[in-house]
């Protein structure tokens, strides 16, 4: 039968001054298709919400998930910024951006059988998965899962760094979000044996060339990531002193304390660790640090000349950048990984 209805076939996205072209599928957001061709475009979130994957739409229409006037200053949407998280393209493109681009290794697909689920702590287990071939990987970086019979992926950050670039079995710290369709499935039975739909590596959060003192903050499984460059830096003989601040609700929440301890023993420098409680029962005999993870931020010397690490929930990010810059430390020395999850997308 005659159709009048031209199906929308892919796009092609130039990008002005590179010698980069790509084409984005029917259905595809800007930001996947250039992380599947290994063109490492910035971003935080991938939901809209970091605004860090803007991009200048310079011919060409698109459609948008989510208006970027939610994100974006008036100012940047006069100039033609848009978000290539929530931009669809109708049409062929020709983009600028910022900075340049640089090439990062391509996204592949894999099959991944789940082999271990131990629990951590109450509401997060380290999902032990086995490939059906090895994985390259930079340890910051994070992969998107899907399970069977739940349509959207959710993304992990890989918790330990890869011997020699790449391994077959990976490891992944997943929290428990309630009403979470893949972590309710997840946590509700027995998984070990099920297979999942795995495709990475995406993201540029990681360890970088520099030797100056290190200063990592997590909240909650944004731990993993953080583990991941830390094993990666000693495995270099780094000799940076690191402050690693970790919040939790409670005693029970923390985690990867033996890990910690092993990391810091083995430390080519001084190595500070401090726990920040924020529910915990005040009179449970906790003597640590307690209420947010970003306080103790005010109370740490020579900030000018760190370089922090920050990975969780946006608030806690958001918060612990407005520190770090009022205490003079330059945003380009601050490197973020924003966790979103069913009660912090926007």
């Amino acid at each position: 039968m005659f159709s009048f209805f031209k199906k929308q076939q892919a796009t092609k996205v130039t990008v002005a001054g590179e010698a980069a072209t790509l084409e984005v599928p029917r259905g595809k957001t800007l930001l996947e298709a250039m992380l599947s061709e290994g063109l490492a475009m910035p971003h935080d979130c991938k939901v809209g919400s970091c605004g860090t994957c803007r991009f200048k739409l310079v011919e060409g229409k698109i459609g948008e998930l989510s208006p970027s006037a939610l994100v974006l200053e008036r100012d940047a949407l006069s100039q033609g910024y848009r978000l290539a998280c929530q931009a669809m393209p109708r049409s062929d493109l020709v983009i600028a951006l910022d900075a340049p681009l640089s090439r990062q290794q391509a996204v592949e697909h894999y099959t991944a059988t789940i082999v271990a689920t131990p629990r951590l702590c109450p509401d997060i287990i380290n999902l032990v998965v086995e490939l059906d071939r090895p994985m390259g990987f930079i340890p910051g970086q994070y992969a998107d899962l899907t399970a069977p019979g739940i349509a959207e992926p959710r993304s992990y950050s890989f918790a330990f760094a890869p011997e020699a670039g790449e391994a077959t079995r990976l490891e992944f710290h997943v929290r428990h979000v309630p009403g979470g369709l893949f972590t309710d499935w997840l946590f509700g039975a027995e998984r070990i044996g099920q297979t999942l739909d795995l495709s990475g590596p995406y993201g540029q959060f990681r360890l970088k060339d520099s030797a100056a003192p290190m200063l990592c903050l997590a909240g909650g499984s944004g731990l993993a990531p953080i583990m991941a460059i830390l094993q990666q830096a000693r495995s270099l003989g780094a000799s940076r002193p690191v402050t690693l601040l970790y919040g939790a609700r409670t005693r029970q929440h923390l985690y990867c304390l033996n890990e910690i301890e092993a990391l810091r023993r083995a430390w080519n420098a001084p190595f500070e660790f401090v726990p920040v409680l924020s529910e915990e029962d005040a009179g449970s005999g906790w003597t640590g640090a307690r209420g947010l993870v970003t306080e103790p931020i005010a109370r740490l010397a020579d900030l000018a000349s760190t370089e922090a690490y920050l990975c969780g929930p946006p608030a806690m990010i958001d918060a612990a950048e407005a520190q770090l810059v009022r205490h003079s430390l330059l945003p380009e020395l601050i490197a973020a990984d924003r966790f979103l999850d069913k009660s912090t997308k926007p």
